[in-house]
Formats: structure tokens, sequence, C-alpha cells
């Protein structure tokens, strides 16, 4: 069943992109956007910080590369909303079971939790990109952004995505020793498909 939702949620994105018209279909799949012309600075202006230091927009600047070759394609489209949704179902999950635990939450976990809420409300912003994304404010639901500017808004929040898996990922390093285990095995399940994702984003072009 979840194999079928997740065929399903990609068919809509994909028809997001490709647009309505003729024309659309025939040419979304050869190039959604031209990512070559698309400038970094721009791209890290419009992201949530108000500053990015050398590092930060260092590793920015390596998944915007990876990016700009795998969304040319509505295959590496798809290839990269399967992997949101993979990153979706773990983080559900972990939050569930940190819920489930039973013990009041540290100072550190709950650090990490927040950060997964923020994942899985940007995860379902890219899954959804449709009524999410790609749609105009105030504006019919019939009315949607043109197949390039829904290709720029799912750049950017993939890339969002992938800043807030890596400061997750950090947190999730730095968790004290005398962590409650039920704690320590939850979050060691939702950092492996963390530590995936970056490898399988660029895998997706391949």
């Amino acid at each position: 069943m979840r194999g079928v939702t997740i065929c399903l949620l990609l068919l809509t994105a994909a028809s997001c992109l490709i647009g309505s018209s003729g024309k659309q279909a025939a040419t979304a799949g050869a190039e959604l956007v031209n990512f070559e012309a698309v400038d970094l600075a721009n791209l890290i202006d419009e992201l949530d910080d108000d500053y990015v230091d050398v590092e930060e927009s260092s590793f920015i600047s390596s998944v915007h590369d990876a990016l700009k070759v795998v969304l040319q394609t509505l295959r590496g489209v798809n290839c990269t909303i399967k992997e949101v949704a993979e990153i979706l179902n773990a983080t559900a999950k972990y939050v569930e079971t940190i819920d489930a635990c039973g013990v009041t939450l540290t100072k550190d976990v709950a650090a990490i939790v927040r950060n997964c809420k923020t994942i899985i409300a940007i995860c379902n912003d890219i899954i959804h990109m449709q009524s999410k994304l790609c749609a105009i404010p105030d504006e019919p639901k019939s009315n949607a952004l043109s197949p390039k500017k829904c290709s720029w808004q799912l750049l950017k929040a993939v890339v969002r995505l992938a800043r807030t898996i890596r400061a997750t990922r950090r947190q999730i390093a730095r968790l004290p020793s005398d962590t409650s285990s039920c704690f320590v095995n939850a979050t060691s399940e939702v950092k492996a498909s963390y530590d995936s994702f970056a490898p399988n984003i660029h895998a997706c072009f391949d």
C-alpha cells in the first residue's frame, strides 16, 4: 500500500512540473529548467537563515550542483521525491517512537525532535508540491506556477531539506552518553536514513 501511495504522489508531482500543454509535456522530460543559469547567491539569499558561513555555503553549493543535474529530468525528479518520501517515513516514525518512550525529553532530544518536525513539514511541501510549492497564493486551485518556477521552488525546498538534515545529524552526534537507551535506539534508526539521503540523491543521476 505504501508503494502504491508513493507512486501516486510521484505521478502528481510530475504532472505539476510538466504543465498542462502538450508542448510542455513533450519537452519537460528533456529539460525542466536550466539550472545552469541559477545564481547560487540568489539561492542562498532565498533560504531561511540570515547568515551562511563559508562551510555552509560550500555544502549548499555541493547540493546545488547535484540537484541541478538530477532535476533536469522527470526521472530525476521522481527519484528525488522518492528519497524525500523515505525521509518523511523515517522521521515520522522517529517522532512517534520518541513519544512512545514515555520518558521526559532531555534538552538535546527535544532539539532533535524540533528539527525533525521541520523536516516533516519540508517533506510534505515537496511531496505535495502541486498544492504547496507550486500553488499561486490567493488564486484558485486550478492555477499553478509554470514548470520552470515550480522546479525552482523544488530545488530550494530540497536544498533546505538537506541543510536541516545535516544540522540534525550534528545534533545527533552530540547526544550525551547518558541519554536514555530508548532515545538512543530510535535516534540511531533515523540517523541511518539521514546518512543515506545525500548519497541517494547523487545516485539519482547514475
